[in-house]
């Protein structure tokens, strides 16, 4: 009788510690998603990587991005407006996405990249974002089970798709990122937070 009693006793403490561990877990993944969140809004200047065509280097143009918080409800809490303008054109729209961030308890930070089903009506939302909360599931399209997991390391936060859950994700630098508190990769594409007022 007194050992079934210990073995109930120790089997809940172990219980207990196992949700104070998850607990703690998850407490820490949302300080550093907070984190995360906190240094991506802002305007990017950068430069998309070279392409290849038919044996000649193309070198593509200065970029610039403008990532923006927007209200998504549809979409998630933690939903980001992202567009990307050629810098000596900024009418020259080159992509629109949505990127919707959320703490997984097993996985940790996860975000959905969303593109737009027809993205010239929601062209420029980063100058009027309250557009943005008329979103619906059905305006957006992304790859089922192809959220990238975001994990911090020392300085920066590293992206990169579950291999467990996507099998579609192409190479490693088609969908993988790294943020950090002055700069962002996305898909290769390296940008530098730029200070100045625009």
């Amino acid at each position: 009788m007194a050992d079934r009693l210990r073995r109930t006793v120790t089997l809940a403490l172990l219980a207990a510690l196992g949700v104070v561990a998850c607990t703690g877990q998850e407490k820490l993944q949302e300080t550093q998603l907070t984190e995360l969140l906190g240094w991506l809004p802002g305007t990017y200047d950068g430069r998309a990587p070279t392409t290849v065509q038919s044996g000649v280097i193309m070198p593509h143009g200065p970029i610039t991005m403008v990532v923006a918080k927007v209200y998504a409800p549809r979409l998630g809490h933690h939903v980001f407006y992202a567009q990307e303008m050629a810098a000596d054109d900024p009418l020259r729209v080159l992509s629109q996405r949505m990127f919707s961030f959320k703490v997984d308890e097993k996985r940790g930070i996860l975000e959905t990249v969303y593109t737009f089903v027809e993205p010239l009506r929601w062209r420029d939302g980063q100058q009027s974002i309250v557009l943005f909360t008329a979103v619906q599931p059905e305006d957006v399209k992304s790859v089922p089970g192809c959220e990238l997991v975001w994990k911090k390391g020392a300085g920066r936060f590293h992206a990169a798709p579950d291999p467990a859950h996507c099998k579609d994700s192409g190479p490693p630098s088609a969908a993988s990122g790294e943020a950090t508190l002055e700069s962002l990769t996305l898909s290769g594409y390296e940008y530098r937070k730029n200070h100045e007022p625009r």
